[in-house]
């Protein structure tokens, strides 16, 4: 769930940015656009994929180790998420309705 963004402390970030190719085991070519990148505060890259364990394929655990591995090997974090209890999303989602310009203060 994209939700899981706003736990990190992130100064940007994007949507499906890049694509992964890679051959698997039996050779055949296989690929995956992870769900997010983000930069930490700290400059870190952080790539994230989003899916629900009950939704996850075996065809699925492959192209999250691909994302895992290239990730080890330029020096970002993988995180595989899974789907927020109800409760948190619905926090979340009150919450960010307060992001809009009418709700801040005039200084």
């Amino acid at each position: 769930m994209s939700l899981y963004v706003v736990y990190l402390r992130q100064t940007s970030g994007s949507s499906q940015p890049f694509w992964l190719f890679w051959a698997s085991e039996n050779g055949k070519s296989r690929s995956h656009a992870p769900d997010f990148f983000l930069r930490r505060e700290d400059g870190c890259g952080v790539v994230v994929d989003c899916r629900p364990i009950e939704r996850r394929k075996p065809r699925d655990a492959e192209a999250f180790e691909a994302t895992r591995q290239a990730c080890e090997l330029v020096g970002w974090e993988y995180r595989l998420v899974g789907a927020l209890d109800p409760v948190t999303a619905a926090n979340v989602r009150w919450l960010a309705g307060y992001r809009h310009q009418s709700w801040s203060r005039s200084l």
